[in-house]
């Protein structure tokens, strides 16, 4: 008995690690290229069974959320996202998930559970989160209407708002 808590509680454990929610994230840099380059357009089919396409951000303000439904600080942050997008999305920002490391069915199914009010494209093979240097979900990116990166979020909100208002 001892050894199966023990065991359940190892793998609770490194599942969390998994997501990047390491003590002393608030004090992390931001990973890669950081802010200031070009976002690397991105365009495909979305979980919801539409199509996205890079070009309908021209002149728009994007907020790139990057998640799984298996990282539990991202379920713990989508509400919080949920309002974001409901109080910015009718003022033109455009929201953008990025499903990382899952099958399409798994995140379509994590969207209908949360109600989530905005797109996300699949990225099962990594291939758009290693582009915007993202080393683990979640994380935002905040791209202006230029299409410059201006600020990352790793595992916290804090602030999205504030960039928001002087970004539109």
């Amino acid at each position: 008995m001892r050894r199966s808590l023990l065991a359940i509680s190892l793998a609770s454990a490194l599942a969390g690690a998994s997501c990047g929610l390491q003590q002393d994230l608030s004090q992390a840099p931001n990973p890669g290229n950081g802010t200031g380059g070009l976002a690397t357009p991105i365009s495909g089919p979305t979980l919801g069974g539409s199509h996205f396409e890079w070009a309908s951000t021209s002149g728009h303000v994007v907020a790139l959320d990057f998640w799984g439904s298996w990282c539990s600080p991202c379920n713990a942050e989508q509400p919080e996202l949920n309002k974001l997008a409901a109080q910015w999305m009718p003022k033109g920002v455009i929201f953008l998930g990025v499903d990382e490391r899952e099958s399409s069915v798994n995140g379509a199914a994590y969207e209908r559970s949360y109600g989530v009010p905005y797109p996300s494209v699949d990225d099962v093979s990594e291939v758009i989160t290693s582009e915007y240097n993202v080393l683990d979900p979640p994380t935002v990116i905040l791209i202006d209407a230029k299409g410059v990166i201006v600020d990352r979020f790793l595992g916290t909100l804090v602030g999205m708002s504030a960039d928001l208002s002087r970004l539109t």
